[in-house]
């Protein structure tokens, strides 16, 4: 049969029933299966990788805990480390960014105890000035491959550039949230995620190798952008494509995968030791196999359906080339060069425009429906994002181990993710989201009742907070999967995400500018916004009927219209499947 027969010998069909031919096979084939859990693994997994460089701050960039200034004159002397020390810094609580202006070339030539009796007599007359340690000397750590900040000297007056290293990285995403959101709805999941994962290589490699601080802040800028690329559209791509009864846990394990980068992360980090580069890298390889992921992944079939690219939609579900053929309208030639004619006259930049690159975003507020469901999705997210950062923030002030912070903060979050798995299946989305954040916000706010010198429970409501907010967290996220139309899903992910980095990006400022004002202000602010939260969420209609929908005109309009059509809504989607 030639090429010619075979393009004859085609199925004719509507547009609706080759889009419904394919649908129905989507949802049969989602309800489990190689496609199904294949999906899973390669959305899943990458995400770990978010855990391990998103956090990475804490083992990479932490402060020195012993420093101090080696005075360039005081090297020619027989002394000891603790002998300079003892003269230099005597009586200084500058960690090391302060030294006494002594002449410390007529010291050298004493003997040690000569030099500490001098100065002694000396500072009982008139104490010297107390200059930086720059003017005579640099600085010295007891761990100096430990932390980056001790290659860039990130310390005393510079130290306000360590914080960039993790400023960057919430850039980054709040770049990334926004554009790799948009890119996915545009040009498809795949290649927003492919993209996404180029970055994420490229920006390990300069993490790792940067001998130059800027460039190491580019690299950390490139991790957070390309963190937001791996995780929206392969988000996305899972929750539009498989069934009801998988959705809700592959969300919260898909979620919980972060937590588990944070403790891997933590193990690396302590099996490495003092050695920030070789941690770096041990974290930079893992992220080669994402040109294996890139490779096995598929575009998603109810994103190409969308788009009208049905034969592609059917070659991945039905793992064969499609045998149907949309039919074509018979429209008289001379008409429609005219209309062409017309239309190339009448279309303007601006209409160009909304329907080229901004069409996803006019359309996240092209209605009054949309409009209410982005803008309180954007509250959502920001208040969720703040509250989350702010109490990790608040209990990093604990004497423990970094190691161990991390590794505990890991293992709060996963059992966190427990609790809505229980909630979805029996109280929906629009319950479960209020409810967490109830209890969240109450939580937060019980903080301001503990006395500030009760350390150890200060610690354990900060746990309970971040409890809390992590299973609000996660919640959120697959609540807002699904309130938005396939169209603009990626679009509004993306969006909320970018106001979610907002939140993270000014908590740090919530912390260092009211927490000196009172400790418990910034955690009551949270949790007052947090309940403001909730109670917005019943303005929000119950998603948890099983059927998706694809078109911005689809979207309902009362938060009780799903509620009350939602065994309507369900017997159709078996019917669809049937």
């Amino acid at each position: 049969m030639t090429q010619d027969q075979g393009e004859k010998s085609k199925v004719i069909i509507n547009e609706d029933t080759y889009k419904d031919i394919v649908t129905n096979e989507l949802e049969r084939i989602g309800t489990g299966g190689i496609f199904v859990w294949s999906l899973f693994l390669i959305c899943v997994l990458p995400n770990i990788l978010n855990g391990f460089h998103v956090n990475s701050y804490t083992m990479l960039g932490y402060l020195p805990t012993d420093q101090w200034c080696e005075v360039d004159e005081l090297q020619s002397a027989n002394w000891t480390e603790e002998q300079k020390r003892s003269i230099v810094h005597k009586d200084l609580n500058s960690k090391g960014c302060t030294v006494w202006d002594w002449d410390y070339r007529e010291l050298s030539k004493m003997s040690y105890e000569e030099a500490y009796n001098y100065t002694a007599t000396m500072s009982e007359i008139s104490l010297p000035t107390e200059i930086s340690c720059k003017a005579k000397g640099s600085y010295q750590y007891s761990s100096p491959d430990g932390t980056f900040v001790a290659d860039w000297e990130l310390v005393c007056d510079r130290a306000i550039q360590r914080t960039s290293a993790q400023v960057f990285v919430s850039l980054g995403k709040f770049f990334g949230s926004f554009s790799f959101g948009m890119m996915s709805d545009r040009f498809g999941r795949k290649t927003a995620f492919t993209l996404g994962a180029v970055f994420f290589m490229v920006s390990s490699i300069f993490c790792t190798f940067s001998p130059w601080y800027s460039l190491f802040l580019v690299g950390r800028f490139g991790l957070g952008s390309a963190s937001s690329g791996l995780f929206y559209p392969a988000y996305a791509m899972l929750m539009e494509n498989i069934c009801l009864k998988h959705r809700s846990w592959m969300s919260l394990v898909f979620s919980g995968s972060y937590p588990i980068g944070m403790m891997i992360m933590a193990l690396a980090s302590y099996l490495i030791g003092e050695h920030w580069r070789y941690l770096q890298l041990s974290l930079t390889v893992p992220a080669m196999l994402l040109i294996l992921n890139c490779y096995m992944m598929s575009e998603s079939p109810r994103w190409l359906l969308t788009q009208k690219r049905y034969d592609r939609a059917y070659q991945i579900v039905f793992k064969q080339p499609s045998h149907y053929e949309i039919e074509k309208p018979a429209i008289d030639s001379t008409i429609l060069s005219d209309k062409k004619i017309e239309e190339e006259l009448t279309v303007s930049k601006w209409q160009q425009l909304r329907e080229g690159p901004l069409k996803h975003i006019i359309e996240l507020f092209a209605t009054s429906k949309v409009r209410k469901l982005i803008f309180t999705s954007y509250f959502m997210f920001c208040v969720t994002s703040l509250s989350y950062y702010v109490t990790a923030l608040n209990a990093s002030n604990m004497d423990v181990s970094r190691h161990l912070y991390v590794a505990i903060t890991g293992l709060v979050d996963l059992p966190s993710l427990i609790l809505p798995v229980i909630m979805l299946r029996y109280t929906g989305r629009r319950i479960t989201t209020m409810s967490l954040f109830i209890l969240t916000g109450i939580a937060l706010i019980t903080v301001m009742f503990v006395p500030q010198d009760n350390s150890l429970w200060i610690f354990a409501f900060a746990m309970l907070g971040r409890f809390g907010i992590s299973a609000t967290y996660s919640v959120v996220t697959l609540y807002t999967a699904e309130l938005y139309p396939t169209e603009i899903r990626g679009s509004a992910l993306g969006t909320c995400s970018t106001w979610a980095h907002v939140g993270s990006i000014s908590a740090p400022y919530a912390v260092d500018l009211l927490g000196p004002l009172g400790w418990y202000i910034p955690t009551t602010i949270c949790g007052c916004c947090v309940l403001v939260a909730g109670l917005l969420t019943m303005t929000l209609p119950e998603t948890g009927t099983g059927k998706l929908v694809d078109r911005v005109e689809e979207v309902p309009s009362e938060s009780n219209t799903t509620d009350s059509t939602e065994s309507e809504e369900v017997n159709k989607t078996k019917n669809s499947v049937q």
